[in-house]
C-alpha cells in the first residue's frame, strides 16, 4: 500500500468503505451512472501535493464537474515546534525523489475529519436524493 493510498483511506474510507484505490487516486461509486475520482494534486510546486481534486465522472457523458480542495483552505496555516517555521507551515505532502511524507506538519485526526467532511459534502450533491416525509417541507395554509 502506497503512502498516498494510506492517506486517501484516512479521508475517504469512513464514508465510502467500498472505494477503489489506484496510485494517488481513489474511485467512489455514487450511483448507477456517476463515479467520483479523488486524487492528490500539486498547486504550483511539482513535488508538493497540497490539494485534493474531486472529479465527478458520468459513465455516458464523461466529466460532469470537478472541485479542488486546498489543504490550506480547509486546515489553514499550522504552527509547529520547528524553529525554521516560526510563522507556521501550510500543510502539504512532499515527494522528495520517492521519499513521500507530510512536510513538517502531520495532520491530526481532527484535520482528517475536516478533509473527510468536505469530501463527503461535495460528493453528496451528486448522489441520489431520497425524500422522506421527515425531510419534506411542512406547509400550512390559513384561511381568513
Amino acid at each position: 500500500m502506497t503512502f498516498y493510498e494510506k492517506e486517501l483511506r484516512k479521508i475517504v474510507e469512513s464514508n465510502y468503505p467500498d472505494a477503489t484505490y489506484v496510485g494517488r487516486a481513489c474511485y467512489v461509486r455514487l450511483n448507477e451512472m456517476n463515479r467520483a475520482k479523488i486524487q492528490f494534486i500539486t498547486g504550483g510546486i511539482a513535488s508538493h501535493y497540497d490539494a485534493l481534486r474531486l472529479t465527478i465522472l458520468n459513465r455516458q457523458e464523461g466529466d460532469v464537474d470537478n472541485l479542488v480542495l486546498r489543504f490550506s483552505d480547509l486546515l489553514g496555516k499550522k504552527m509547529v515546534s520547528n524553529p525554521n517555521f516560526r510563522d507556521g507551515v501550510m500543510p502539504h505532502i512532499w515527494d522528495d525523489h520517492g521519499k513521500v511524507d507530510w512536510y513538517v506538519y502531520h495532520p491530526t485526526s481532527q484535520d482528517y475529519q475536516k478533509l473527510s467532511n468536505a469530501v463527503n459534502d461535495y460528493l453528496d450533491i451528486f448522489q441520489e436524493q431520497v425524500q422522506t416525509a421527515a425531510t419534506q417541507p411542512q406547509w400550512s395554509q390559513t384561511m381568513q
